[in-house]
């Protein structure tokens, strides 16, 4: 019977093949690989099948093809770049070849020979990869500013030149930049960041980013008092601000407009809690605009894009949403709501109202929704009286609408 085996051909060299991937290549009929490998192919054997791994489902077919034939009883080796369980093909082929018997073994990865070159361990690295998928700078610099190691595999858009001009505000930053390791033409690279704004890499390389300040926080959830406040700035209040959160049910995908954002507590704290995210705070307040990013900044978030002035040009502007917390119109309540009855695809739409005029014209709109809801809460909170005595003093009731476009 056919039997498939994957592989992993770490640097391409022969010195970092395994000892059990040079014997399967050895013994194997059909060779299916990246036409950089065919030096892995010893010369005597050079007679063996080769397919070289171009297009992926015109390979894939041809692959079947040998497969299937059973007329013979061939091993198909499929040799992939570094370990073949690391940000490789396997899942593409497996799901291929749903319900075929199909042997993995590993590699020597891109990633093991940059760490051990940096002398640095990555059992409690955080890995991103920017190799054909789209590497959002919020996300990236949340995440280099909360771990201590950060490894990022690059492609032609997320070079390690864009990574390190990312990263040109930070000054306790290290950066390590490995390409064609364990090739002839390597190369390894050590500075900061600023070391590699003009120089040239490789596509394919691969880049560890090692912070010596590391920004932790222990809390979930963001209370009124660790946010900068204004006097003339309004803030909703905590409680409040919970279940507006609960309400927009954001995930790690998210892409979340705040319109009317006021001091930032609802961008913020959404930012905060979904690190991976992308906000923008629309403010049509300078003042107001400028404390946003102070609370920003405070809690080192990356991932908020701020803009000031009206909600109705603004948002023209704005990447599609899936998400949307409206908490101050500014009059413009009917332009904002025709901007999201055009989007092509589905948002979900959260408005707060204290007053009844801004509920009722939000109701009008929203009543007939998909997953309409209306809930009025209100607060009433503890405070102290002369040291002594403890009232309950009440807040506004804030009445929220919540439904899907």
């Amino acid at each position: 019977m056919n039997e498939i085996i994957i592989a992993g051909a770490g640097s391409g060299s022969q010195e970092h093949l395994t000892p059990e991937v040079k014997n399967e290549i050895n013994k194997a009929d059909v060779v299916v690989l990246n036409s950089r490998f065919l030096k892995l192919i010893p010369f005597a054997q050079k007679g063996k099948k080769i397919i070289i791994l171009d297009d992926f489902n015109e390979t894939f077919e041809k692959i079947k093809n040998e497969y299937e034939n059973k007329n013979k009883n061939e091993k198909i080796l499929i040799l992939l770049s570094g370990d073949s369980c690391f940000y490789s093909l396997l899942p593409l082929i497996k799901k291929f070849f749903e319900n075929k018997k199909i042997k993995v073994l590993p590699g020597l990865s891109s990633l093991q020979i940059l760490c051990a070159k940096a002398g640095e361990v990555w059992n409690d690295a955080k890995i991103l990869s920017g190799h054909g998928r789209d590497l959002n700078a919020g996300n990236f610099l949340n995440v280099v500013e909360r771990n201590k190691i950060t490894i990022v595999l690059c492609d032609k858009k997320n070079s390690p030149v864009w990574l390190a001009e990312k990263l040109k505000n930070f000054d306790d930053i290290e950066i390590f930049i490995g390409s064609n390791l364990g090739n002839e033409n390597e190369i390894f690279l050590h500075g900061k960041p600023q070391d590699f704004f003009y120089k040239n890499f490789p596509e394919l390389s691969i880049v560890l980013i090692k912070n010596n300040a590391v920004y932790s926080s222990d809390k979930k959830f963001l209370r009124d008092g660790d946010f900068f406040r204004e006097k003339d700035i309004v803030m909703t209040n905590e409680n409040v601000r919970a279940v507006i959160l609960e309400k927009l049910e954001l995930n790690s995908k998210s892409l979340f407009w705040d319109i009317g954002a006021g001091s930032g507590s609802i961008s913020v704290s959404a930012a905060y809690e979904n690190l991976s995210i992308e906000v923008h705070a629309v403010e049509r307040n300078a003042k107001a605009a400028e404390l946003i990013s102070k609370n920003a900044a405070k809690f080192h978030l990356h991932n908020i894009k701020i803009y000031e002035g009206s909600a109705g040009k603004i948002i023209k502007n704005l990447p599609a949403p899936t998400h949307v917390f409206i908490g101050g119109s500014g009059g413009e309540m009917k332009e904002i709501f025709e901007n999201l009855a055009n989007l092509k695809s589905p948002v979900r739409v959260v408005i707060a109202c204290v007053t009844l005029e801004n509920f009722s014209q939000a109701y009008s709109i929203m009543k007939d929704l998909k997953n309409f809801e209306a809930v009025q809460i209100s607060v009433t909170s503890s405070r102290s009286l002369n040291n002594e005595l403890t009232l309950m003093k009440a807040n506004n009731p804030v009445l929220i609408l919540s439904a899907d476009f």
